[in-house]
């Protein structure tokens, strides 16, 4: 029943009308007016007759009638409604995800408290939990090393995209590090779609030093595309030494920094630097805000009038009352 009422939701568009509902118990109360007739010369006589079925009858029913048209002209007037939620018609993002397989995503350097993973294990745990995360978004594999090659195309298949991710290893595209072919291919795949509907997340922690595709040229290409692509750099940790207390520090990083920098900046996208799994988990969680699509989606309601049937009501009513209160029911002074 909790369910039931959860989905029908009774209201009503102008409810300020039912204070009119006390309105006729004013005539109860107002002084009877002096009848300005002559009496019958027998009326004490008259008194006593016996009174007729339809005299004893008449002011029942009448103020039955009265007040079912009434009661059901303030409830019509009132304008109830019925209402139920449509369907919502969920339109998620089309994501690219554009992963590096090169040999160095095998170190072993991502911690998380006193647990170490290798990065390419870390990656693959945060990703299983971004696709989860978002149900209603087509996500698509485009993975790298020297070479580039489509894993997956874009599907809302999200159990085969989990069972791709499981299965990603080091070295399955070569030892390079490919990222503009990365790029390239990740586009090939998601530009014919609307723009704000589509995204690419290229991750790498290498130096583009193979491939056809100048990393900075396909990013210009996602530009012109209306594609925002957000990048993220993987490993390196902050340097400091016995001076680090006194000393800003520097990040030692192995991956080309300004140029994933440039790509997310030409692009409208975000760049992010993540040193361990648990800043590779934040990383994912600013990216599922960044492309949050709940704030699109506008509650829709099927409205249901019930206000017709009483109106009808309240007309018969009215009209019944009327044709029997100068009939059956009429009274003479």
């Amino acid at each position: 029943m909790q369910e039931l009422n959860s989905f029908f939701s009774l209201s009503f568009q102008h409810p300020w009308l039912f204070l009119l509902a006390p309105l006729p118990l004013l005539f109860l109360f107002r002084k009877e007016q002096k009848q300005h007739y002559p009496l019958h010369p027998d009326v004490l006589a008259l008194k006593e007759l016996p009174r007729s079925l339809r005299s004893v009858l008449r002011l029942p029913i009448l103020s039955v009638l009265f007040s079912l048209f009434y009661v059901a002209l303030i409830i019509a007037a009132a304008r109830p409604q019925l209402r139920s939620p449509l369907p919502q018609e969920l339109h998620g993002k089309n994501i690219m995800l554009s992963i590096d397989l090169s040999r160095s995503m095998a170190a072993s350097d991502f911690r998380s408290g006193m647990i170490s993973v290798s990065r390419l294990d870390g990656t693959k745990r945060v990703l299983s939990q971004f696709v989860e995360s978002r149900p209603h978004d087509r996500f698509g594999l485009a993975l790298f090393g020297s070479n580039a090659y489509l894993q997956s195309p874009l599907t809302n298949d999200h159990g085969l995209v989990l069972q791709f991710i499981n299965q990603l290893r080091v070295g399955l595209a070569g030892d390079g590090t490919a990222i503009g072919d990365g790029l390239g291919l990740a586009l090939k795949r998601i530009e014919d779609l609307p723009a704000e509907s589509k995204a690419i997340i290229l991750m790498t922690d290498g130096v583009s030093n193979s491939g056809k595709v100048d990393p900075l040229q396909a990013a210009k290409v996602a530009k012109d595309l209306g594609i925002k692509v957000h990048t993220i750099g993987i490993g390196g940790e902050p340097s400091g030494g016995i001076m680090g207390s006194f000393m800003p520090l520097k990040r030692q990083v192995e991956f080309d920094e300004e140029t994933l920098k440039e790509i997310a900046s030409l692009t409208g996208g975000v760049y992010f630097h993540a040193s361990n799994l648990t800043r590779l988990q934040e990383v994912y969680d600013e990216i599922n805000r960044l492309e949050d699509t709940s704030s699109e989606e506008m509650r829709r309601d099927n409205v249901q009038e019930l206000f017709p049937p009483f109106a009808a009501t309240s007309l018969l009513a009215f009209l019944l009352m009327t044709f029997l209160s100068h009939t059956l029911f009429s009274k003479t002074p």
